[in-house]
């Protein structure tokens, strides 16, 4: 039912004859009104068949512009993931060579620590050996000091007098050992 002549109006125009012969031309103008009617129906059908298949053209338009945004959407998300998997094994990698490097460099201060405390304990054992010479050494000198006072006292001096001397002699002695113990400590 659309504007070009149907297949049925001969047919048509054949069913109008009938029907004029049979009810007259009260009939007749009945029925070609209704024929009108109907051109008119279908007419308006036609139009409304062509905005239909506007609607659905412009629907269809729509539904593949929406297909195609979810695709691009997609693509556009998919872009994203990678980029944020490479910042996130970027930031791993980074993370993991600054460790290293803060371990590396712990490493190092800790042996420079060491290797100072070696050279300090070092020059301790040095400086204790010379301090214990210089003490034997003193020690020697004053033992021998000693016996010699004793000896020059015990020659002739009073009693008093060589106890004063020893007295000296022994906090000389004193002395010296207090001295030794501080630095051995």
């Amino acid at each position: 039912m659309t504007d070009e002549p149907s297949a049925a109006e001969p047919l048509w125009a054949s069913f109008q004859d009938v029907v004029e012969q049979l009810t007259g031309p009260l009939a007749a103008s009945t029925v070609e009104r209704v024929a009108e009617e109907v051109g008119r129906l279908d007419k308006s059908l036609a139009g409304l068949r062509k905005d239909l298949n506007g609607l659905a053209v412009e629907q269809e338009d729509a539904a593949r512009a929406l297909k195609k945004r979810q695709e691009a959407l997609a693509r556009e998300n998919q872009e994203l993931r990678c980029q944020l998997d490479t910042l996130k094994n970027d930031l791993v990698e980074q993370l993991k060579l600054n460790h290293e490097a803060q371990s590396a460099a712990a490493r190092e201060d800790t042996a420079a620590v060491l290797r100072e405390l070696s050279r300090a304990a070092e020059e301790a054992r040095s400086s204790a050996t010379a301090l214990e010479a210089a003490v034997d050494e003193r020690l020697t000198r004053l033992r021998a000091s000693w016996a010699a006072d004793v000896e020059a006292l015990r020659a002739g001096q009073p009693a008093t007098e060589r106890l004063a001397r020893v007295t000296v002699v022994l906090l000389s002695l004193t002395l010296v050992l207090g001295a030794v113990g501080v630095v051995l400590r």
